[in-house]
This record gives structure tokens, sequence and C-alpha cells, in this order.
């Protein structure tokens, strides 16, 4: 009698830890069944494969244009740097940073002091977004656009 009872004991302990629990933890988590690190795109791109420095040009009415790099850190930080084109006198560039996340094929930029840009993720090219979501467009070829090395 007392192997019966140690015997279905123990079924019952086994079957209460079982793989499920793992699964039911995951099901009831904030945001599950979403892979934040995943984007949405012509095909399927994770947070390593953005990860890296894209280069491309803003307008400017002082100049040709400005060169602007834009590197994505795996920590999820970002840091952009910007300076005249034909840049003579190596003026120092301008520096921002602070941190990014992806939404759906969205990249957004948050600056240290709050400010927002959107990126939309297209392969290799990041098309900078304006404050309605559409792209930005301007005189000139390739403005607003960013492509990765």
């Amino acid at each position: 009698m007392k192997r019966l009872i140690t015997a279905i004991g123990m079924i019952l302990l086994l079957s209460a830890c079982g793989g499920d629990g793992e699964q039911d933890a995951k099901d009831k988590t904030p945001g599950a069944g979403k892979e934040q690190a995943a984007v949405t795109t012509d095909r399927p791109m994770t947070q390593d494969a953005l990860v890296g420095t894209y280069v491309g040009h803003l307008p400017c009415e002082a100049c040709d244009a400005m060169v602007t790099s834009i590197i994505l850190k795996e920590d999820n930080t970002y840091a952009i740097t910007t300076k005249p084109e034909n840049d003579t006198a190596f003026s120092m560039p301008l520096v921002d940073s602070g941190r990014f996340v992806m939404r759906d094929s969205i990249l957004e930029l948050t600056d240290k002091a709050g400010e927002i840009r959107n990126y939309k993720i297209q392969a290799n090219v990041l098309k900078q977004l304006g404050e309605d979501g559409r792209p930005l467009d301007a005189p000139g070829e390739n403005h607003y656009q960013f492509v990765k090395q």
C-alpha cells in the first residue's frame, strides 16, 4: 500500500513539474508571442542584422549636404554624427546619442533629451520619417536615406 501511495505521489509530482509550466509562464508575460528584436521588412530582419553603421546625407542650406552616420550598437544604444560634406576646416561633428527600439518595420531613436526620430527599415537602408510618419523628402538625390556600410 505504501508503494502505491508513493508511486501515485511521484506521478503527481512529476506531472506538476512538466515542461508546460515554462510555456505557461511565457504566455502570461506582457507582450508574449511578440519578438521585440524581430522586424518585419521585405525579408525578416533581427536586431543583430540591424546593428551597424549607416551613412547618408541631410540637406544643408550653407553647404552641399551634411554627411550623417548612424551607429546602432548591440546594447540598443546609438550615436549619430553629422558633419558638412566638403568640410576642409576639420570642424567638430555634431554628435547625438541615446537608445533605440524596433517597432515592426520602424526604428525609433530616442535621444537623452527625450526627442524621438523614426526611420523606416528597408533591407540595409533606413529612411527618415517625419512627424506624420511619412518619409522625409528634399531636393537632391538620396537625402534622408542611410545605407548600411
